[in-house]
């Protein structure tokens, strides 16, 4: 399972809804420092995601939370948004080869074969995508609240120590 801390933003019936930051995997390379992805990586923000989990109680806005996300669960949006719409494209491709041998045309049709069927392949994989988003067992769970926002504790920390 992979797990991350989040934020909660807020509350509805069944749900909480949270915010944490993505991670990604240039933070475990050990040859991070001299690699261009890595640079960039460090360079910009990461990217903040607002996401809806069940709950079967209501928890305070800004209670740090651990989720978790089944490994196959992440391999099946894989494939869907990568792998589909790459055979999309390698079958437009052999269509494009059909049309092309017959109307004795050129690698253009083969090209433009492959780019449109391939674009279907991507409406085919946000729709498929935004249906696995609505199913229960896609969602990120809750494994456990961890407590108040560190930001809180910082500034409580804070205000009690002696400034003398």
């Amino acid at each position: 399972m992979i797990k991350a801390p989040a934020e909660v933003t807020g509350n509805d019936e069944g749900f909480v809804f949270v915010r944490c930051q993505q991670k990604t995997s240039c933070g475990s390379c050990a040859s991070k420092s001299s690699c261009g992805t890595g640079i960039v990586n460090n360079a910009l923000p990461g990217k903040v995601l607002d996401i809806r989990v069940p709950s079967e109680k209501a928890l305070a806005v800004g209670s740090i939370i651990e989720i978790g996300l089944e490994e196959q669960t992440v391999l099946k949006s894989a494939v869907v948004v990568y792998v589909l719409p790459l055979i999309f494209a390698m079958a437009g491709a052999f269509f494009g080869q059909f049309l092309a041998d017959l109307l004795t045309a050129g690698e253009g049709v083969i090209i433009l074969s492959s780019l449109a069927i391939g674009a279907v392949g991507l409406l085919v994989a946000r729709s498929v995508s935004r249906k696995m988003e609505r199913d229960a067992g896609m969602t990120p769970t809750l494994l456990r609240v961890l407590g108040t926002s560190l930001t809180d504790a910082a500034v409580i920390n804070a205000a009690t120590e002696d400034s003398d």
